[in-house]
C-alpha cells in the first residue's frame, strides 16, 4: 500500500512538472519573440539558437545575390563572347554607311610588235559608281536594327545569368541552413546520449535506449554530410556563374531575416514585363529588321549609275606626205556614264525572302509575347504557393514542433517518456525544419523566378512594409484570388 502511494505521488509529481516545463517553455518562447510571434526570421530557425548558416560558408561580410551578379558581368567568358557580337554589328554599321570605292583604269597602246611607227595610245580614266534608291540609308537601318538586336541579346543573357545566380544563391543558403539544422541536433543528441548513458549506470533505461540514441546521431550525421555536399555543389555552381576560379574562397552573405510580402498584381506584372523583357524587345526588334530587309531589297531593283572619266594621249606617224614624215599628238578627255538595264533580275526573289523573314519574325514575337505573360502568371502562382508556406511553417508548425520536442525531452529527463517517444518527436521537427528550410528557399527562387519573367530587379515598392507573416497569409491568398 505504501509503494502505491508513493508510485501515485511521483506521477502527480511528474504531471505537475511536466505543467510547469510547458509554462516556462511557453513563457520563455514568448520573450523571445521580440515584435510578432509569427514573423518568419532566418536567423531563429528553432527555439535552440540555431544560427543561420556555417561560418564557414556564410557570413555578414559576404558576397549578396547582387554582388555576385555585378561580378559575373564583369567576369564571365559567356558575357565577353556575347559583347562581341555588339563589336561585330558595329563594324557592320560602319562598313554598311560606306560608299562605294572609285576605280581606276591605266591603258597602253603601242606598235612595238606591230611595225614600230612609233604610233602609241595611253589613257586614264576613273570610275565611279552612285548607289541609286537610298541603298545606302536603307543598308544603315538594316545594320543599325541588327545592332540593336545584339544590344537586346546581350541584355536578355544577363537577364538570365543574374536569374540562375539568383537561384543557386538561393539553394546554397538551403544547403548551409540544413547543415546547421544537422549539426545544431547532433550536439543536442549527444546530450541526450550522455544523460541516457547517465540513467543506465543507475538502471533506469535498458541498453537498448542507448543504442536508440546512437542510432540517431549516426543518422544526422549521415544528413550533415550530404547537406555539407550539397552546400558545396552549389559554391561550386555559383563561382562557375559569377567567372570565379575554382580555388577562389567564396563567403556568401545572408539573406533577409524576415522575408518581406510581395504586393504585385498579375496585371502590373505583365506590363513591367512586356516592356522591359529584354527577349521580347529582341523579338521586336527582329520584326522591324523585316520591314528594313524588305525596303532593302526593294532598292536593289533600282540599278546603280556608273560615271567615268578618262584622259587619252594618242599619237600618229605619218608617213607617205609630201613633206615628208609627220608626227601628230592629241589629248583627249572623254566622259561617260552607263547604268544596267534590269530586264530579267529585278531582285524579285530577295524580296520574296525578305517577306517570308518578316512574317516569321511577327509569328516569333506574338509566341514571346504569349511566353512572357505564361512566365509571370507562373512566377506569381509559384511565388503565391511559397509564401502560403512559409508563412505556416514559420508561424505555426515549427513553434508548436519546437515545444512540443522540449516537453517531451523535460519529460525524459524525469523519467516519464519512452526514449523512442524524444526520437520520434525529434525526427518530427527534423522533418518540420526541412519542410520549412524548403518553403524558404522556394520562397527566395520564386522571386528569382519572377524578377527572370520581368527581366528587372523587383521594385521595391512592390514589396510591403511588413515583413510576410503567418497572419498575413490571408492577405496573399486574396491577392492572389484576385489575380485570377
Amino acid at each position: 500500500m505504501l509503494l502505491n502511494q508513493f508510485l501515485r505521488r511521483r506521477r502527480f509529481i511528474g504531471i505537475g512538472l511536466l505543467s510547469l516545463i510547458a509554462a516556462l517553455n511557453s513563457a520563455a518562447f514568448a520573450q523571445e519573440a521580440t515584435q510578432d510571434r509569427n514573423a518568419i526570421s532566418i536567423a531563429d530557425l528553432t527555439s535552440l539558437n540555431v544560427q543561420l548558416t556555417s561560418r564557414q560558408f556564410i557570413g555578414p561580410a559576404g558576397l549578396t545575390a547582387e554582388n555576385l551578379a555585378e561580378e559575373a558581368f564583369a567576369r564571365s567568358r559567356e558575357l565577353f563572347a556575347a559583347r562581341q557580337t555588339l563589336e561585330i554589328a558595329k563594324g557592320r554599321l560602319l562598313q554598311a554607311g560606306l560608299r562605294p570605292n572609285p576605280s581606276i583604269g591605266v591603258e597602253q597602246t603601242t606598235d612595238y610588235l606591230t611595225g614600230r611607227s612609233g604610233e602609241g595610245n595611253t589613257g586614264v580614266g576613273v570610275t565611279q559608281v552612285f548607289e541609286l534608291g537610298g541603298k545606302r540609308s536603307k543598308r544603315v537601318a538594316v545594320a543599325q536594327l541588327e545592332y540593336d538586336r545584339a544590344v537586346a541579346d546581350v541584355r536578355a543573357l544577363e537577364r538570365q545569368i543574374a536569374a540562375e545566380i539568383r537561384s543557386a544563391y538561393a539553394q546554397a543558403l538551403a544547403a548551409a541552413r540544413q547543415l546547421d539544422i544537422a549539426e545544431r541536433l547532433i550536439a543536442l543528441d549527444q546530450e541526450l546520449a550522455r544523460v541516457t548513458e547517465a540513467r543506465l549506470k543507475e538502471g533506469d533505461v535498458a541498453p537498448l535506449d542507448l543504442n536508440l540514441v546512437r542510432v540517431e546521431v549516426d543518422r544526422l550525421h549521415a544528413q550533415s554530410v550530404q547537406s555539407r555536399a550539397d552546400l558545396t555543389a552549389q559554391l561550386v555552381t555559383l563561382q562557375t556563374l559569377a567567372g570565379f576560379e575554382p580555388t577562389e574562397p567564396l563567403t556568401l552573405a545572408p539573406a533577409l531575416e524576415r522575408p518581406p510580402s510581395l504586393e504585385l498584381t498579375v496585371a502590373a506584372a505583365t506590363e513591367i514585363a512586356l516592356r522591359e523583357r529584354a527577349d521580347l524587345q529582341a523579338a521586336r526588334i527582329a520584326e522591324e529588321l523585316g520591314d528594313a530587309r524588305i525596303s532593302l531589297a526593294e532598292s536593289q531593283r533600282t540599278p546603280n549609275l556608273a560615271a567615268s572619266v578618262r584622259y587619252s594621249r594618242s599619237r600618229s606617224v605619218f608617213d607617205n606626205t609630201p613633206i615628208g614624215v609627220l608626227n601628230d599628238v592629241d589629248h583627249l578627255l572623254t566622259a561617260g556614264l552607263s547604268i544596267e538595264i534590269p530586264l530579267r533580275n529585278r531582285n524579285q526573289g530577295e524580296i520574296a525572302a525578305a517577306v517570308g523573314e518578316r512574317a516569321q519574325a511577327k509569328y516569333r514575337r506574338e509566341f514571346v509575347e504569349a511566353i512572357v505573360k505564361r512566365d509571370v502568371a507562373l512566377a506569381l502562382n509559384r511565388y503565391t504557393a511559397a509564401a502560403q508556406s512559409l508563412a505556416i511553417y514559420g508561424g505555426q508548425v515549427l513553434p508548436r514542433a519546437e515545444e512540443n520536442l522540449k516537453t517531451i525531452r523535460a519529460a525524459y529527463g524525469f523519467g516519464e517518456m519512452p526514449v523512442m517517444e524524444v526520437i520520434a518527436e525529434q525526427r518530427r521537427l527534423v522533418e518540420n525544419q526541412t519542410q520549412y528550410n524548403a518553403a524558404l528557399r522556394d520562397y527566395y527562387t520564386s522571386l528569382a523566378e519572377l524578377e527572370r519573367a520581368l527581366g528587372k530587379p523587383l521594385p521595391a515598392s512592390a514589396f510591403s512594409s511588413r515583413p510576410l507573416t503567418a497572419s498575413t497569409k490571408e492577405q496573399v491568398s486574396e491577392s492572389a484570388s484576385s489575380r485570377r
